[in-house]
């Protein structure tokens, strides 16, 4: 990069060579290698990347910018409280305990997860950071 910016500035400055030709070529050679190797080492990102684009500019859909939260908050959002007790392996005391130190309300254990959140004007991820940090502890 260096080697390209050095002959470009030498060519500004009107010492046009032979050789700053070639070393300009060689290092635009280089240059165009290493991003192309870079492309395929990186692919996976890089299509995460050109998808999150065109989501963004279609309107018709949801732009995810962490799809690993994403797919957590999509796969507990629709299981009732009872259903997280069993998934996260705790008593349905435990999930209680939890949600009075938070001061998370529900009406009962057959409430979803999506339904408590909208109640508390909770998002979804911090209940389930809540819920992992005790079990944690």
């Amino acid at each position: 990069m260096f080697i390209l910016f050095f002959t470009a500035y030498e060519f500004y400055n009107g010492s046009i060579t032979v050789n700053n030709i070639f070393l300009h070529k060689i290092a635009g050679i280089f240059l165009l290698v290493v991003t192309f190797i870079h492309i395929l080492i990186r692919r996976k990102k890089l299509r995460k990347l050109t998808k999150e684009f065109f989501n963004i500019f279609s309107s018709n859909k949801e732009v995810t910018l962490d799809s690993d939260m994403d797919r957590l908050i999509y796969s507990l959002e629709s299981k009732s409280l009872e259903e997280l007790c069993t998934i996260f392996n705790i008593t349905f005391n435990e999930l209680n305990e939890i949600f009075t130190q938070n001061s998370i309300f529900y009406e009962n254990p057959q409430q979803t997860l999506i339904a408590v959140s909208k109640q508390n004007s909770y998002k979804i991820f911090a209940i389930i950071v809540k819920i992992i940090e005790h079990k944690s502890c």
